[in-house]
């Protein structure tokens, strides 16, 4: 998961602390400190439950290709499903 910053991204972690979930800095080439990894499955689904509960939307990043983006991730309303994949 993608924060804005890193300021939001301490706040999305609270959020899911408390909320009980998995939550850990993201490791991978793309890790910086404003990029959350949450745990796969049902864990990352009442994260993502909880996140939005708290007033958070979502959005696919850039680089989801524009394919498999969707307008919802289970049953979660996911905003730019149909835009075009950016160029980097």
């Amino acid at each position: 998961m993608w924060a804005w910053d890193e300021d939001e991204a301490e706040q999305v972690r609270a959020i899911l602390v408390a909320a009980h979930c998995s939550v850990c800095p993201a490791t991978g080439r793309k890790a910086e400190p404003r990029v959350l990894d949450l745990d796969i499955g049902v864990t990352a689904l009442e994260g993502l439950r909880a996140l939005e509960a708290a007033g958070y939307a979502f959005r696919w990043h850039t680089s989801q290709h524009v394919l498999n983006r969707e307008s919802t991730l289970a049953g979660i309303p996911v905003a730019d499903a149909l835009l075009p994949v950016a160029d980097d």
